[in-house]
């Protein structure tokens, strides 16, 4: 069965913000066609603007036929969606703070996302990494409640060993559980690496998990 789908992502947003810095037109515009498998292709075309916070709005749209050129029931893709974007850098390390919202016309669905991480240097042989992000999605004509769910992540790494230590917790409110992981990642060479990770150390029963990463660039 051919399927022939195509996404338009417009995007439109207007502030009265001033700039932080001088904009280029050629970081304005998005544009960005692919072609994601046989005679199925998504072209993604929109418009950010580089204030502040960078800015950038838009919508998803599709539509999917079969070889005969009818319609395909359920292919049709109407999403709006919004993101802003701080990041903030300097000599010691960054920041990034981020706010998205998608919603689905047509379906009744949606998503808001807010995020902050920050790296620095803690000390002469260790740095730092925060991640912090909340997540409430909801629909409306699906079986599928509203639900949120607040996680935070920790990491300490230790540059001139390339060895790192990090922790992580996750809170579900449609789960009523809080899941915890706490990982080790060392460097063995440039393009090879152990990864040692224990899932929910508090639990009957934990999940451990070793692996052992190579990769080829090219």
């Amino acid at each position: 069965m051919r399927f022939i789908s195509t996404g338009i992502f417009l995007g439109v947003l207007a502030g009265a913000v001033p700039l932080s810095h001088k904009a280029h037109a050629g970081d304005l515009v998005i544009w960005s066609p692919v072609k994601v498998a046989p005679r199925t292709y998504q072209t993604t075309i929109g418009f950010r603007l580089p204030m502040a916070w960078e800015m950038s709005a838009g919508a998803d749209i599709g539509l999917g036929g079969a070889a005969g050129g009818t319609i395909l029931t359920g292919s049709e893709l109407a999403t709006l969606w919004g993101r802003m974007v701080e990041d903030r850098r300097n000599f010691a390390g960054n920041s990034r703070r981020e706010v998205a919202v998608r919603v689905d016309a047509l379906r009744g669905s949606g998503m808001m996302y807010l995020g902050r991480s920050r790296n620095w240097i803690f000390s002469k042989d260790i740095d730092m990494q925060m991640v912090r992000s909340l997540n409430v999605s909801y629909a409306t004509t699906q079986t599928a409640s509203t639900s949120i769910t607040a996680s935070q992540a920790v990491t300490m790494i230790f540059p001139w060993t390339g060895t790192s230590i990090s922790a992580r917790g996750e809170v579900n409110d449609t789960k009523d559980a809080f899941s915890s992981r706490f990982a080790f990642n060392q460097a063995i060479a440039p393009n090879l690496s152990l990864t040692a990770s224990l899932t929910d150390p508090l639990t009957l029963t934990p999940a451990g998990n070793v692996r052992v990463d190579y990769r080829i660039k090219w």
